[in-house]
């Protein structure tokens, strides 16, 4: 069986237009999704496991995975959440779970979706959980490991988020102030942030097994 890849979150904005470009692309044979609810498409390439999140350590690999592409995907708000310590068991939790079991199913690469601002010593829980979250998926040393950093992100979701759409509405008044260096604040499509982890999969990452992709580079796809 030729290439295979993985994704965590298809279920969500970001990950559901990912799945829809790796099903109905020609790079990969067989596409695995580890999701918490029963799957809501179908396709003769995918593989759609249900399992917890908090239990994929008990999960045994995905055969044929080894050498293949690993996504990333999930992520909530603290209003979705529920609670701050819901929002740091998925932001942080299960983002890592996922990079663990990548690793454990030897892929080659890891893409996983941060946020613009991301820093570990920051004084806001949403930036300092990607921050931190960051540093402890690249503790795992993976063969490589590519970081995306969006902004907000426009474009259509199942759930409302106010912050979101307050942001896209100011973009629109600061629009010539994104091109005097502010451009990675400047809000992003969904569908570029989906076409830009799939594309920069085969991206080259030199020497270092990390990159960090910032919401500007991302506007590109």
């Amino acid at each position: 069986m030729g290439k295979q890849a993985i994704i965590f979150g298809a279920t969500g904005a970001v990950g559901s237009e990912l799945l829809n470009l790796c099903l109905n692309g020609d790079r990969y044979q067989k596409v695995s999704v580890i999701a918490r609810r029963a799957a809501q498409v179908s396709h003769d390439k995918l593989d759609w496991v249900e399992a917890d999140f908090d239990a994929l350590n008990n999960l045994a690999p995905i055969p044929g995975l080894a050498g293949g592409d690993a996504y990333c995907c999930l992520g909530t708000t603290i209003k979705a959440a529920g609670s701050r310590e819901m929002f740091r068991r998925v932001d942080f939790d299960y983002v890592l779970n996922a990079a663990k079991f990548s690793k454990k199913c030897a892929v080659s690469n890891f893409s996983m979706i941060s946020a613009v601002g991301a820093n570990a010593k920051s004084s806001n829980l949403y930036s300092k959980t990607k921050g931190q979250v960051e540093q402890a998926v690249m503790a795992e040393q993976l063969n490589a490991l590519r970081i995306l950093r969006p902004s907000l992100l426009k474009g259509e979701r199942e759930e409302f988020r106010l912050n979101e759409e307050i942001g896209n509405l100011a973009s629109l008044l600061l629009s010539p102030v994104f091109y005097l260096g502010l451009r990675k604040y400047q809000p992003i499509d969904i569908k570029k942030v989906a076409r830009g982890l799939y594309e920069s999969i085969n991206d080259e990452i030199g020497t270092s097994s990390v990159h960090i992709y910032e919401s500007d580079e991302l506007q590109a796809y």
